[in-house]
């Protein structure tokens, strides 16, 4: 994967609350005085880590499926946890719960 770098644009301040601008649209490469156009070789980890940010950025953190299933389960009376489970789970949470 290739990337050709942009000439530097300074971007408006955004608080916490504002949702990301929308992605900017390719630009002509910038070309060096020496007459090379300048780019970056992204290698095969940073092209990961590039999908999986961008599959994170439009992912919603609710996993439909699973809830489908729970709720599919709760309706018919199928639905049991262990109490070994329970405890394991309120144990995890509570071991990730900042202090």
């Amino acid at each position: 994967m290739t990337n050709t770098i942009q000439p530097y644009m300074q971007l408006p301040a955004m608080d916490a609350a504002s949702p990301p601008p929308p992605a900017a649209k390719p630009q002509p490469s910038t070309v060096s005085q020496t007459g090379q156009a300048d780019s970056v070789t992204l290698s095969e980890a940073a092209q990961t880590n590039a999908a999986l940010v961008s599959a994170a950025r439009g992912a919603t953190g609710v996993n439909q499926q699973n809830i489908n299933t729970i709720k599919a389960a709760l309706a018919n009376g199928s639905y049991n946890v262990s109490p070994e489970n329970l405890a394991q789970a309120i144990s995890t949470v509570l071991s990730e719960t900042p202090r």
